[in-house]
């Protein structure tokens, strides 16, 4: 029983989908052409953003610190 109701439960769905795609056939191209464009939007403005950090962080150099000494005292183990 529970085989029929999943076989029934697939085929209306399959039936319903197939239907809906009919309703929305035309519009398939032109989100496709939506989404290419706002990957490349967004890859622009990441290429911006990254380029911008660079150059801010080459523009402020912050020195270095000095390393230590080399000595430790007798009770540091490391």
């Amino acid at each position: 029983m529970y085989l029929g109701v999943l076989v029934l439960a697939a085929s209306v769905l399959l039936w319903l989908g197939a239907a809906l795609l009919r309703k929305i056939e035309w519009i398939l191209p032109w989100s496709a052409g939506v989404g290419i464009a706002l990957i490349l939007v967004s890859m622009a403005m990441e290429l911006r953003k990254s380029a911008q950090t660079k150059s801010s962080t080459a523009a402020v150099e912050q020195p270095t610190e000095p390393a230590g000494t080399g000595t430790q005292a007798e009770g540091d183990a490391r």
